[in-house]
């Protein structure tokens, strides 16, 4: 009797032991899991943050060269009605195909008319033309969307530059393996095409913006 109640207290003993040995252990696992998730959690908000930013971008720069466009084709049209009138309605066919074929498109479009847009004799033709209150109101409009454009796609093109590296970092670090394919695939597409192409291209726009306002800068 007292043999069978002295197993019973060790077995009870290696129960006893089994649970303590257990509970630490789970403890151990639950803390690395919520370690882990929070982890996960602060990398698809940095990713998420620099997605935004990315976007700002892109909307910023494309609002830029949209202006530039607007001071482009009322600068042709004050040089040539039928060229001005022509190259405005082209505007139309931009808004379709995907976000970076817009930008690459709208860009297109006013690397197509900076010949007679940024030209040497600009000024000089100017005056012969601007003489009435109407071509004064326009002269007005194409320095107003110029200047705009010159200060936002100045901005946009510096912070281009300084968020591409951003992203590539981000993407060659380890925080970026637990975010979501949709995610890394949405700062990818900003990292390998769309920023590089805005500081590639966007000096020239910008530089473009100066010129024509400094150009209608006198005619207002």
């Amino acid at each position: 009797m007292k043999k069978l109640s002295s197993q019973k207290i060790v077995f009870s003993l290696l129960i006893a032991a089994c649970i303590l040995f257990q509970v630490p252990a789970a403890s151990a696992f639950s803390l690395n899991d919520l370690s882990s998730s929070a982890e996960t959690a602060k990398s698809a908000a940095e990713g998420a943050s620099l997605l935004d930013r990315a976007k700002n971008v892109y909307s910023g720069f494309y609002d830029s060269t949209e202006n530039l466009v607007d001071a482009q084709t009322v600068t042709m049209s004050l040089l040539n009605p039928d060229e001005g009138a022509a190259l405005t309605s082209k505007l139309g066919d931009i808004n379709s195909g995907s976000t970076f074929t817009r930008l690459v498109n709208l860009v297109g479009l006013s690397e197509s008319m900076d010949a007679e847009t940024t030209s040497a004799s600009l000024t000089s033709k100017l005056t012969k033309i601007i003489t009435t209150p109407d071509s004064f109101g326009k002269a007005k409009k194409v320095y107003d969307h110029a200047s705009t454009a010159y200060t936002s796609g100045n901005n946009s093109v510096s912070e281009a530059k300084t968020l591409y590296t951003e992203i590539k970092d981000f993407i060659a670090s380890p925080s970026s393996k637990g975010i979501s394919d949709t995610l890394l695939s949405g700062l990818g597409n900003y990292s390998d095409k769309i920023l590089p192409f805005i500081i590639e291209n966007g000096p020239e726009r910008v530089k473009a913006a100066a010129q024509i306002a400094e150009a209608f800068k006198g005619f207002l």
